[in-house]
Order: C-alpha cells, then sequence, then structure tokens
C-alpha cells in the first residue's frame, strides 16, 4: 500500500496535479511524500476523507500553497495546527466527523474561505478571544453546521455587521447564517 501511496503521489507531482484523491486508504498519518521537497505547488484540491489522521503538519501550507479545497471528513483530528490559517486561497474545508474539540482561532486569516464543515466533532467552545466568533469568518457566505453540546454559546460581537443568526434544525446542528436583511436584531435562543 506504501508503495502505491508514493506511485500516486510522483505522478501527481509530475504530471501536475490539480486534484489528489487520498481516500479510504487507512492513513493514520499525513503522507510525507505530499511535503517532499517543493511540495505540490500545483494542487488546488486535496481529498483525505476516511482515513485514521489525527493532525495535520505544520508546513501543509508552505508545501501545498495553493489548495483550494481541503477534504478531511471522518478521520480522528484533535488538533488543527495554526499554520492552517496560512491556506490563503482555501475555499472549503470539511473537518466534519473528527475528534475536534476546539476551533483554532488562526481559521479566521482564511479570508478566501467561503464553506466551513464542522460537523460531528466534539466542539465545546469556539474560540475566545478579540475576534470571537463568527467574526473568525467575516466573508462565510454558506452555512456553517456544528454540532454543540446543549451547554455551548455563540457570542455576537458589538459591530452589527458581523451579528449571525444561530438556530437550531431539526437535526441537532446548530447553523450559524450570516443574516442579510435584519443585522440590526439579536436573537436570543434557549
Amino acid at each position: 500500500m506504501a508503495s502505491e501511496l508514493c506511485k500516486t503521489i510522483s505522478v501527481a507531482r509530475l504530471e501536475k496535479h490539480k486534484n489528489l484523491f487520498l481516500n479510504y486508504r487507512n492513513l493514520q498519518h499525513f503522507p510525507l511524500e505530499l511535503l517532499k521537497d517543493e511540495g505540490l505547488q500545483y494542487l488546488e484540491r486535496l481529498y483525505m476523507k476516511r482515513n485514521s489522521l489525527t493532525t495535520l503538519p505544520e508546513n501543509l501550507a508552505q508545501k501545498l500553497p495553493n489548495l483550494v479545497e481541503l477534504y478531511l471528513h471522518s478521520n480522528n483530528i484533535v488538533v488543527v495546527p495554526e499554520a492552517i490559517g496560512s491556506l490563503i486561497k482555501l475555499q472549503c474545508l470539511d473537518l466534519s466527523d473528527n475528534a475536534l474539540e476546539i476551533v483554532c482561532p488562526e481559521i479566521g486569516r482564511l479570508r478566501a474561505l467561503r464553506h466551513l464543515r464542522l460537523a460531528n466533532n466534539q466542539l465545546q467552545f469556539l474560540p475566545p478571544g478579540p475576534h470571537v466568533w463568527p467574526v473568525v469568518v467575516p466573508r462565510l457566505e454558506a452555512e456553517l453546521e456544528l454540532h454543540l453540546p446543549a451547554c455551548a454559546t455563540a457570542t455576537a460581537t458589538q459591530d452589527p455587521s458581523h451579528i449571525c443568526d444561530l438556530h437550531h434544525s431539526s437535526q441537532q446542528r446548530w447553523i450559524l447564517n450570516p443574516l442579510s436583511k435584519a443585522r440590526d436584531r439579536t436573537r436570543i435562543l434557549n
């Protein structure tokens, strides 16, 4: 399996692939072959769903600088490194069905991000600090799904342009949608 993985990555590097599919390979560690030398500079979409990854490398943005979509659904990721904030072209990040307990505030540096999937994790709270959620992803246009425990809270900023509507869906998920019409109202949910 390791030689097949190396071959797949080598072909992607030589042929300057924009998409790389590494789903369902029972990977326990991020493949070092992806990060060798200059990495895969042309890669825009990386699919690593349904593996057994527990973390991501710190030099991910340095070695894969043109990533637009990163799919890490159904792994065992506990921590996302701060370096995730350096993937400046990233528009879609799927971290659903992992073991995340917190969301690192560096996700807020992903100015191009449009889709962030965090459903079915172990999230206890959202990042604290001066850039309180949902300011973390100020230009998020799509729904942001979070599976939060009943005791979790969300905080809106004082700037009405960043207030988000938080509601509970029938599928036991919290949905954050940017308000487009009534940004000057605040809703309190029980």
